[in-house]
């Protein structure tokens, strides 16, 4: 972990992932000093306390830098941020970075880069950055760090991430909007009546039927078409753009549950038949107010859900890579050993 020559004035001490530092021909004359501890290890890399203090001194240089530092919660708790989340967070770098390593060469190449956009030479970032408290050789492990997340996001989340116009509208009806007695909803509806079953267990039959199609993303339209007993079922189920008061009770009720392109669960009763409802679109007064703040809106979503995809992805790299933190049982988290009894 850390080497040093013999003198004989100086030595170390090593034990259990701690380096101390005594002065000295004797140890016992001196108290050990600490210089740095193991505070956990991701396959073959190693984390050490020293890297915490370095994380908190270039805070601030890494958010500036790192693509995915803004959305977690070492971020949000700032200077409050404890040892353990540093580490948690330097475990999930160390695994991007071993599954997306960038190479010194690579790191050149993107520092060289920045210079030409920002008409600097070395000289001058080197000073730039002394100037903020900061050393050239964090700033270009930072840079790695970083590269190897951007290689992430572009290889494997960013084709995971979509926002369309419904979720925006979603967010802004949900969020946003306080006039909910002028809106208007565009519905579609698929109809099963009793009257036309044996007994409204056969009815409720058929309704499943149609709710597994569409789970299994056949179109809306043509389910209504094959199942639907009603007189909308030739127009796909159209019902039209209604407003609260102009739905049954029923119908108002499930719309309420319902976002913008879902389908509600199957309702009704064995004496009247069964529904499903599909919420096309919602209108009101507010289209204005929903244009000016789309975009924000969208960029919002759109940081969520990088979020939660990039979460998702390290929650099973974790699952595949050997993690140990100081003070944990090193084979805490394998599997156990078989200890079937002998067959003889």
């Amino acid at each position: 972990m850390i080497s040093t020559s013999r003198s004989s004035r100086c030595g170390f001490i090593f034990g259990l992932g701690v380096a101390f530092l005594f002065a000295g021909a004797e140890p016992a004359w001196t108290a050990p000093t600490l210089i740095d501890r193991l505070e956990a290890s991701v396959n073959s890399a190693i984390i050490l306390h020293s890297d915490v203090m370095r994380f908190r001194k270039t805070e601030k240089l890494r958010a500036q830098l790192d693509p995915l530092f803004s959305g977690t919660s070492v971020a949000a708790k700032g200077s409050a941020a404890t040892d353990r989340d540093i580490i948690d967070f330097l475990i999930d770098e160390k695994i991007v970075s071993q599954l997306f390593p960038v190479s010194d060469a690579e790191v050149e190449q993107e520092i060289n880069s920045i210079q030409a956009n920002n008409r600097i030479d070395r000289a001058s970032l080197r000073s730039a950055l002394a100037q903020q408290g900061f050393a050239f050789e964090d700033y270009f492990e930072l840079i790695r760090a970083s590269a190897s997340k951007r290689n992430l996001i572009d290889r494997d989340i960013r084709t995971k991430v979509s926002v369309t116009d419904a979720d925006v509208k979603n967010y802004f009806y949900n969020k946003y909007s306080k006039e909910s007695s002028s809106r208007s909803y565009k519905l579609k509806i698929i109809v099963l009546s009793a009257s036309n079953y044996k007994s409204g267990a056969e009815a409720k039959s058929a309704a499943q039927l149609a709710r597994k199609a569409l789970e299994q993303g056949e179109a809306f339209e043509d389910v209504a078409k094959r199942y639907s007993d009603d007189s909308s079922a030739e127009t796909g189920g159209e019902l039209g753009t209604l407003t609260e008061e102009q739905m049954s009770p029923a119908i108002r009720e499930q719309v309420k549950k319902l976002r913008i392109g879902q389908v509600s669960e199957i309702f009704g009763t064995p004496a009247t038949g069964y529904y499903l409802l599909k919420l096309v679109d919602v209108e009101s007064g507010e289209s204005a107010r929903l244009e000016k703040l789309k975009d924000e809106i969208r960029n919002q979503l759109l940081a969520s859900e990088y979020q939660h995809q990039i979460s998702l992805w390290l929650d099973r790299q974790r699952q595949n890579a050997f993690i140990h933190r100081a003070g944990e049982n090193p084979l805490q988290g394998l599997p156990a050993l078989s200890s079937g009894k002998d067959s003889r």
